[in-house]
């Protein structure tokens, strides 16, 4: 099965994570992105711990499905060499600080004089202008800037980062989106544009109850734990056996009986949604003794008819999980390498179409895995040509490529 993108060729200088995950987005959709990488990476030097089969899982996680080359972006033929492969491509995804792509000669207004149709997404920290946008940026910057860790902790304890670096993956999320709605645009105009997403700006897009709230009431959103700002019960409860989360109840009175208080039915502070909730304080230690008492399967099937609730699983937990398993919503890929037989599982992607995919089937290639491939290809050269290049060292192949 093909993906949704099959024929969409994305020449890829992301780096770090923000913008290789959101190029990691449009190969899971089946886009042949073409990541283009330093003459001197190694895969031992390239990507951070812990390393399996000699290569970086972090890297490996977001760069699976895509294709390496190694290219010398200061040398003129390698300028030229990069200019030639994005006449043959669809788009230009880049996450270098505000003004590096245009620094080469490589910027929107070089690629698109050869490639009108060239899309050129570009992820930063704060944006291509403004400001802050020469400042440097990465994932807790973006949570710091944008106000999340400021409703994101304990009340009165320390501002929180989030256990995933949404700063990055926000930012290549809404990066991918960006493409993908400017492929659609170039059916109906025939044209390609630039893109500028900013990581600050997608985490505080994804803010919008706190500032609405903020806007409406001029009260600055705190932070409050795992609770829900508008809602109680709604939050996370330790149990006998480890952790569960309730997101509202449907049935008050039916809740208290089977969590054997029925003396909380019937106190006005808890009468209705409005009383729970302004007396959050009281109730919760009381919810909080009560959980503790019965494991957190025996409260789910209880409580099933009266209230949404769920387990919070660890990882391992999460992987084996029934349901996730049953959805394919991890696969495992193969680790080539000195060693035979290594597996590491990685998500697969959350988009699923009918028809189309997505795919997520090949492991991450080595470095200038494809080099000789891409450049023959795409480029067009000659092998005499490459061979040339690699003298050079203005290109560099994987050896056994």
């Amino acid at each position: 099965m093909a993906g949704p993108l099959q024929g969409i060729r994305v020449l890829d200088f992301t780096h770090a994570l923000a913008g290789p995950f959101g190029s990691m987005i449009l190969t899971d959709l089946g886009a042949e992105v073409i990541n283009v990488e330093r003459v001197t990476a190694t895969d031992a030097t390239r990507g951070n711990q812990p390393f399996i089969n000699g290569r970086s899982t972090y890297r490996f996680s977001i760069e699976r499905g895509k294709k390496s080359i190694q290219v010398d972006l200061k040398h003129p033929d390698g300028k030229e060499l990069i200019l030639k492969l994005a006449e043959n491509c669809d788009v230009i995804t880049e996450n270098f600080s505000p003004g590096t792509m245009d620094g080469l000669g490589l910027g929107y207004e070089a690629v698109s004089s050869r490639n009108p149709r060239i899309i050129f997404a570009s992820c930063s920290g704060f944006g291509q202008w403004g400001p802050y946008s020469k400042r440097g940026a990465l994932d807790v910057i973006a949570q710091a800037v944008s106000g999340f860790m400021s409703v994101t902790g304990e009340p009165g304890g320390r501002p929180m980062r989030a256990g995933a670096s949404i700063g990055d993956t926000l930012g290549g999320t809404y990066m991918a989106i960006g493409v993908l709605s400017a492929l659609y645009e170039r059916e109906q105009s025939g044209l390609g544009q630039s893109i500028d997403v900013s990581m600050v700006e997608s985490v505080g897009y994804n803010l919008e109850n706190a500032i609405i709230r903020y806007s409406a009431t001029g009260e600055i959103p705190q932070r409050i734990g795992p609770r829900h700002p508008l809602i109680t019960p709604f939050q996370g409860f330790e149990t006998k056996d480890g952790w569960m989360v309730i997101a509202g109840v449907r049935d008050w009175e039916a809740f208290c009986f089977l969590i054997e208080r029925d003396d909380l039915a019937h106190d006005s502070r808890f009468e209705n949604a409005r009383t729970r909730h302004s007396n959050h304080a009281v109730i919760e230690p009381i919810l909080m003794e009560v959980f503790k008492g019965k494991a957190t399967e025996d409260w789910m099937s209880l409580l099933s008819d009266v209230a949404l609730t769920a387990p919070i699983n660890n990882i391992e937990q999460m992987i084996n999980d029934p349901h996730i398993q049953a959805r394919g919503a991890i696969v495992t890929l193969p680790v080539p390498g000195p060693e035979e037989g290594v597996y590491v599982k990685v998500p697969n992607s959350p988009v699923r179409l009918s028809r189309t995919g997505p795919v997520v089937d090949k492991p991450a290639p080595f470095v200038g895995e494809h080099t000789r491939q891409i450049l023959r290809d795409v480029a067009g050269l000659s092998a005499a040509e490459i061979g040339r290049l690699e003298a050079q060292e203005i290109v560099r192949s994987k050896p056994e490529a």
